[in-house]
């Protein structure tokens, strides 16, 4: 199932296309009514409302839905979701972030391409001026929506004026897109003519990260409590925030290397150095960090002739860090 976030929803929507015959049996409430839309004048007729649960990546949400004829998606969720389930969108990164289970779980926004898309058209003749920006009022046949903008190829190829917009907020099937002029002179564009193409973005369920906030915001805490100044403090916090998953240190991180690790060697035979010593206590916890290690993916099994003796050494804390010696 697709589902879109509208931000200027008040309440959530399913499509009766979506749900199963028989969910028409359940619904909380039969009704017969129309909502109006953000514009004010358009409106859809309500059927009645039901009980949602969708399953969001391994996170089961739940939410009272409004179920109508037809909509741009299978379901829109509106404030009513975002508010019960914190949602953070980002729209740089394309994710966006649910609060449940005192935990975060993040999902990535999913482009059909074969989803409609929507012309954005020139609704006035323009003249940008060189070396300057212009909101140019267009077109679009949605009514009210949040849309992803494409800018038109052709435009792209036969002009050098630049789009500056990602995003566009329709209301009442009206929208501005900035264009820049960098030349030095000036620019027209003629009325109707194709600006861009929009497509309503979709959240795909399929996949999902959980965050621990609570291990997130001791980290941030941590690192910032030297900082005397409340105000400096609070908005380096604030940027800390902006990458949260950086300091989430429940679980070991991969790194990804670009360029394969290398070690040249001679043309001798492997090096190979027996274990050290080491108690009945310290083999059980070093037996519980190498299957640790082996869980998350950071080390395999091998039956290399080379070998380098591991200890462990105390942290400050109590706990132990495992340790290889290759100085032989």
């Amino acid at each position: 199932m697709k589902a879109m976030i509208d931000t200027g929803a008040n309440r959530t929507f399913i499509s009766i296309k979506a749900l199963d015959p028989s969910y028409g049996k359940m619904f909380v409430n039969k009704l017969h009514k129309c909502v109006f839309l953000a514009d004010g004048y358009s409106s859809i007729s309500v059927y009645g409302t039901l009980n949602l649960s969708i399953i969001m990546g391994d996170t089961s949400t739940s939410i009272k839905a409004f179920v109508v004829k037809e909509l741009c998606a299978d379901c829109i969720l509106g404030m009513d979701f975002i508010n019960k389930y914190k949602l953070i969108i980002n729209t740089e990164e394309k994710i966006v972030s649910l609060y449940n289970n005192y935990k975060r779980i993040t999902l990535k926004f999913d482009i059909n391409s074969n989803e409609k898309k929507y012309p954005a058209r020139l609704i006035n003749n323009i003249r940008i001026p060189p070396k300057q920006t212009r909101s140019i009022p267009v077109s679009i046949e949605l009514s009210s929506a949040n849309v992803v903008l494409r800018p038109s190829f052709k435009l792209q190829q036969r002009t050098p004026l630049l789009t500056l917009n990602s995003s566009l907020k329709v209301h009442d099937h009206t929208s501005n897109i900035s264009l820049y002029n960098p030349t030095n002179y000036s620019y027209s564009l003629p009325k109707d003519l194709i600006l861009a193409t929009t497509t309503v973005p979709t959240l795909s369920f399929s996949k999902c990260a959980s965050i621990d906030h609570q291990l997130v915001n001791d980290n941030i805490n941590k690192l910032t409590r030297h900082i005397s100044d409340s105000t400096q403090r609070e908005e380096i916090e604030t940027i800390l925030h902006q990458h949260e998953k950086l300091f989430d240190t429940s679980k070991p991180a991969i790194a990804i290397n670009v360029k394969p690790h290398e070690i040249k060697t001679l043309d001798h035979p492997p090096p190979s150095s027996r274990p050290y010593y080491s108690t009945p206590h310290k083999e059980e916890e070093m037996h519980k960090i190498v299957q640790e290690l082996l869980y998350y993916g950071l080390i395999r099994k091998s039956y290399s002739p080379f070998a380098a003796p591991a200890l462990l050494v105390a942290k400050h804390d109590g706990s132990w860090r495992m340790v290889v010696d290759y100085k032989n």
